[in-house]
């Protein structure tokens, strides 16, 4: 399977505990493609995710229902959420 993503050299973190791409199910790769294709090309996150499947499945769930539309809120509000929890957490992008 070709990575439509970024290279393994090109990733933010090779060290530390994050499963390393070749280490990653069939499944995960291609759920990783569409992170790539609609969220953006820092995997970290996913990465991070995936060391817990149950953990990847709700999380991908819950930005599917979030931002799928099928939440009932709209994304204005979704997105100052967004920017507020990142804003608490002192994370800027």
């Amino acid at each position: 399977m070709t990575a439509i993503g970024p290279s393994e050299t090109e990733l933010a973190n090779q060290l530390g505990h994050l499963p390393k791409l070749n280490d990653l199910s069939a499944d995960q790769r291609t759920r990783l493609e569409t992170w790539y294709a609609k969220a953006y090309k820092d995997d970290n996150l996913f990465r991070t995710l995936a060391n817990d499947e149950l953990t990847l499945d709700m999380f991908l769930g819950w930005v599917g229902l979030m931002y799928g539309g099928e939440s009932g809120l709209d994304r204005q509000m979704i997105e100052l959420c967004r920017i507020r929890m990142a804003n608490v957490n002192e994370c800027f992008h």
